[in-house]
């Protein structure tokens, strides 16, 4: 069997010359080769085993002695002799190889195993709507995954300047491009935003226009600029219409806001798809047409598809795959 490329230099002697040390690398395959010629005390079984030229292992057993400095094998009319460094020698070379073999199939494990976790982030809101939809079916598809799911809620300065992709996600699912740009960022889905009161609240306070809503108790969201907000609806022209809100509450993330919405307590901006069940129940109802509201995009971000392992990539491709069958649920 031919062996492998030279791809690593790991293995390091220390010699020392009267008073002067020097640091010698040795590339696996000069290991290889020199533990074959050990096994077989010959370099012409040595090239065989190895399905090399003879030569080349000549070379290279010349080589990596002239670099030390010291002789590995005493030449005699049979076979090869290792001499008492050249015992030390291959002891060590052997287990470096040893070693390497382990890291090899170690990472090739990690590689290519659906087995382990996956860490997924999102805002809570789409993790709701994941759970409710996507995640049991992808269960049953990729049993031997441990899908972890990490609350990831967009902050204001992500606004600004873009998602955080941090080490303790795999994946994240965002409102914004990562400020990374070394990251992979695909449109996961668009999704249609509105606003959102109790029927009481509409009652009493009914909303014809967008406009009207900066007369409003509006409940903000600390990611949308805190106690001041933007929101963004569609002009009867449609173009983007930015209006800023204010109100007695400010909340990190929709939850909270939905909850108090639910009491009476204002209006809520939010994606239609994290109130399916509070708009089925009648719990609350929209504040204006579909029409004036806009989509925005989410969008799925991970490392270089060539550096994930095999099961980031089955989940990738497990959401990437099911979210489109689900488009009427999000717009």
């Amino acid at each position: 069997m031919a062996i492998q490329p030279n791809w690593y230099i790991i293995f390091d002697i220390l010699l020392i010359s009267g008073s002067d040390k020097m640091l010698k690398d040795f590339k696996m395959d000069e290991l290889r080769i020199l533990c074959a010629i050990a096994e077989t005390a010959s370099v012409s079984r040595a090239a065989q085993r190895l399905n090399m030229p003879q030569s080349n292992v000549s070379r290279t057993l010349t080589s990596v002695e002239r670099k030390v400095g010291l002789a590995i094998f005493l030449r005699t009319a049979r076979e090869l002799v290792r001499t008492e460094f050249g015992e030390q020698f291959i002891h060590a070379s052997s287990a470096v190889l040893a070693q390497h073999e382990q890291l090899i199939n170690l990472a090739d494990r990690y590689k290519n195993t659906l087995q382990g976790v996956v860490t997924l982030g999102a805002p809570i809101g789409i993790h709701q709507f994941l759970g409710r939809y996507i995640l049991p079916a992808l269960r049953k598809m990729l049993p031997e995954l441990q899908i972890n799911l990490v609350t990831r809620n967009a902050s204001e300065r992500e606004q600004k300047y873009g998602a955080i992709f941090n080490s303790d996600c795999d994946l994240l699912i965002s409102p914004f491009k990562p400020q990374n740009e070394n990251l992979i960022a695909r449109p996961f889905t668009r999704f249609r935003t509105g606003v959102f009161a109790s029927p009481d609240y509409l009652a009493q306070h009914p909303i014809a226009e967008p406009e009207a809503l900066v007369d409003h108790e509006c409940i903000t969201l600390r990611m949308l600029g805190g106690s001041d907000n933007i929101w963004t609806f569609k002009s009867k022209n449609g173009k983007p219409l930015n209006l800023t809100v204010k109100g007695g509450f400010v909340c990190d993330n929709t939850l909270p806001a939905v909850e108090l919405a639910k009491l009476g307590m204002g209006i809520v901006y939010a994606p239609y798809y994290s109130l399916a069940t509070e708009l089925a129940a009648g719990q609350l109802v929209p504040c204006l047409k579909k029409e004036r509201c806009i989509d925005l995009q989410a969008w799925l971000i991970y490392q270089r598809r060539d550096i994930l392992p095999l099961r980031v990539q089955a989940l990738l491709d497990g959401l990437s795959v099911h979210i489109k069958n689900l488009s009427h649920l999000l717009l």
